[in-house]
C-alpha cells in the first residue's frame, strides 16, 4: 500500500514537472511588449561575453537574473527558445516547491495536485519569460515555503537555503522581496515564542554570512564602485517609492475591487484561522502557515498598489484556498461546503484570469489585438525563431516593424565604429553577436528604470552615461522611435543626427560635436 501511494505521488510529480513548465513555454511565445519581454536577453547575452551589472549598465533591479539567463545561453545557445528556459524553469521550480509543501501538511493527494495546478496556470506563464517582479516574488514564496517545510519536517539542509532563496529575491528585485523577508522575521519570532525552538538560527546565520561574503566577492572581483551600486540599487529606487506613495490615488478600485476574489479568500482565511483558534485553544503548525499566508498576501497586495503595475498576483487564490483545506472544524457539514466552495471558486477564477492574461497576453498590452495574425520573428533574425511576433504599437502593420527592424540591424552591423544603442527593442547585442553598450536594462526615461530631469540622482545617471561613452570611446549612438529624445539629453544637439530608418532608427554622431 505504502509503495502504491508513493508511485502516485511521483506521478503526480513527473505530471507537474511537465504541466507547469509546457504551460509557460507555450504562453512565453505568444507576443511581446518589447521592454518588457526582452528585459534580460541583451543583458543575459552581455554578461556572457564578460559584461557586469552597475558597472557597464545602469539597473535598478535584477541582476541575479541576468546571470541566470547568462548560464542557460552558456549551455544551450543564445536564442528565443532557450530564453523562455528561464520562466519555464523558475514556473516549474515554485509549483514543485508548493506541492511538497502541501503535501508535507498533509493536504489530500487530490486536492494537492489540482492547487497546484491551477497554480502553475496563474503564475509565471502571465509574462512567461524572466520578469522581476514574478522573481523577486516566487524566490521569496520559496523561502517562506521552505521555512514552513523545515518547521514542520525539522530537516537541517532545509534551514540552510532559506536565506540563498532570499539573497536571490532580492537581487531579482528589491520589492517585493523585502516585504515577504520582514514578514518573514516576524515568523520567525513567532516560532521561536510559541514552538521554543532556536537551533534553526545557526543555520541560517551561516548561510547569511555566505552570501553577504559572495556578494562583496563579487563587487571586489569586477571593480565594481560602491557608490554606483547604492545609488542604483537602493538610493535611486528609494526615491520612486516615495514618489509613487505622494502621487498614489486612493480608491476603491485600486484598494479593494481589483483585488476582491484575493480578499475573499484571505478574509476568510483570517475568519478561520480565528475559529481553529477557538475551538482548538492550542498554537500548532496550520496556524503558523495560516499567518504566513496572511502576511504574503498583505505584501503581495501592498507592493502591486504602490508600483501600479498589471497584477500579476492571482497566483494567491489557489495558494490560499489550498490552506483553508488545512483547517479543521467540529462542524463537518461547514468542512464539506467550504470545500466545494474552495474547488469552484479557484477553478473560476483560474479559468477568469487564465483568459485575460494568458490567453489574451494583457500583461503585454495585448488584451484587445488580434493574436491570430502574429508573424513568427524569426523573419526578424533566425536567433528568434519561434516567436509569435505582434506588437501592441504595430498591430496592424506589424510587417512594418519586422522589416524596419531587419534594416536596422543591418545598418548597425554594417557600422564598424564603436556604438552605443538606446532602444526599447532589447535583443540587438545578441543579434549582432556584439555587446552595443546600451547604457540601461530599460533605457527610457519615462519609466521608473532610471532617473529622469527632476530626479536627485539623474545628475549621477548622466555622469554614469558620460563616464561609459568615454570608457568605450563611443563614436556613434544609436537609437530607435521609442528612444529618439533620450539620446540628446547628454549630448550636445548640435551632434548631426541621421535618420537611418524612415520613423524608425535614429543615429548620433559624435564625431561631429
Amino acid at each position: 500500500m505504502i509503495r502504491y501511494f508513493n508511485l502516485n505521488y511521483q506521478l503526480d510529480v513527473i505530471i507537474i514537472i511537465f504541466f507547469s513548465f509546457f504551460i509557460n513555454f507555450y504562453y512565453s511565445s505568444i507576443g511581446v511588449l518589447p521592454q518588457d519581454t526582452f528585459a534580460y536577453y541583451d543583458t543575459g547575452y552581455r554578461v556572457l561575453n564578460g559584461a557586469v551589472p552597475f558597472k557597464d549598465y545602469w539597473t535598478v533591479s535584477g541582476p541575479v537574473i541576468d546571470y541566470i539567463q547568462s548560464i542557460f545561453f552558456y549551455f544551450f545557445g543564445v536564442n528565443w527558445k532557450v530564453y523562455t528556459l528561464n520562466g519555464s524553469v523558475v514556473n516549474c521550480l515554485i509549483t514543485l516547491t508548493l506541492y511538497f509543501l502541501l503535501k508535507t501538511y498533509k493536504l489530500k493527494r487530490g486536492l494537492n495536485f489540482f492547487y497546484c495546478i491551477c497554480f502553475s496556470v496563474l503564475a509565471n506563464p502571465s509574462m512567461g519569460v524572466a520578469f522581476p517582479d514574478h522573481y523577486s516574488t516566487f524566490f521569496s514564496l520559496i523561502a517562506v515555503f521552505l521555512f514552513l517545510i523545515a518547521c514542520k519536517l525539522e530537516k537541517k539542509f532545509l534551514w540552510y537555503l532559506i536565506p540563498f532563496a532570499f539573497f536571490l529575491a532580492f537581487f531579482s528585485k528589491q520589492s517585493p522581496s523585502s516585504y515577504i523577508f520582514i514578514s518573514t522575521l516576524f515568523l520567525m519570532l513567532f516560532y521561536i515564542i510559541y514552538f521554543k525552538k532556536i537551533k534553526f538560527l545557526k543555520y541560517l546565520i551561516l548561510t547569511s554570512v555566505g552570501c553577504i561574503f559572495t556578494f562583496v566577492l563579487f563587487i571586489y572581483m569586477n571593480k565594481i564602485s560602491f557608490e554606483l551600486f547604492l545609488n542604483q540599487y537602493f538610493l535611486f529606487p528609494q526615491t520612486i517609492a516615495s514618489e509613487r506613495l505622494k502621487e498614489y490615488q486612493f480608491t476603491f478600485n485600486n484598494i479593494i475591487f481589483n483585488f476582491k476574489f484575493i480578499y475573499v479568500l484571505l478574509f476568510l482565511t483570517i475568519f478561520l484561522l480565528f475559529l481553529k483558534i477557538k475551538y482548538t485553544k492550542k498554537i500548532d503548525e496550520t496556524i503558523l502557515v495560516s499567518f504566513s499566508l496572511i502576511l504574503i498576501s498583505i505584501s503581495l497586495i501592498f507592493h502591486q498598489i504602490i508600483t501600479k503595475n498589471f497584477i500579476y498576483i492571482f497566483f494567491l487564490i489557489p495558494l490560499l484556498a489550498s490552506f483553508l483545506h488545512l483547517h479543521k472544524f467540529k462542524m463537518k457539514q461547514n468542512e464539506k461546503l467550504i470545500s466545494i466552495f474552495l474547488i469552484l471558486f479557484t477553478i473560476f477564477c483560474t479559468f477568469k484570469y487564465h483568459l485575460r492574461f494568458n490567453e489574451s497576453r494583457k500583461m503585454l498590452n495585448l488584451e484587445n489585438v488580434d493574436l491570430n495574425s502574429t508573424i513568427d520573428a524569426g523573419t526578424i533574425h533566425l536567433s528568434l525563431q519561434g516567436l509569435n511576433w505582434t506588437t501592441k504599437r504595430f498591430e496592424n502593420n506589424s510587417n512594418l516593424e519586422i522589416e524596419n527592424l531587419k534594416k536596422s540591424i543591418e545598418i548597425i552591423k554594417n557600422d564598424n565604429s564603436k556604438k552605443m544603442i538606446e532602444t526599447n527593442y532589447l535583443f540587438f547585442s545578441a543579434i549582432v553577436n556584439e555587446d552595443l553598450n546600451n547604457p540601461s536594462r530599460w533605457p527610457t526615461l519615462g519609466d521608473a528604470s532610471n532617473p529622469n530631469l527632476d530626479n536627485e540622482y539623474h545628475i549621477f545617471y548622466k555622469e554614469f552615461i558620460d563616464k561609459l561613452v568615454e570608457k568605450k570611446d563611443i563614436k556613434s549612438i544609436y537609437s530607435t522611435f521609442n528612444n529618439q529624445e533620450n539620446i540628446f539629453f547628454n549630448f550636445n544637439k548640435n551632434c548631426k543626427s541621421s535618420e537611418l530608418v524612415e520613423n524608425f532608427l535614429y543615429k548620433l554622431d559624435l564625431t561631429k560635436c
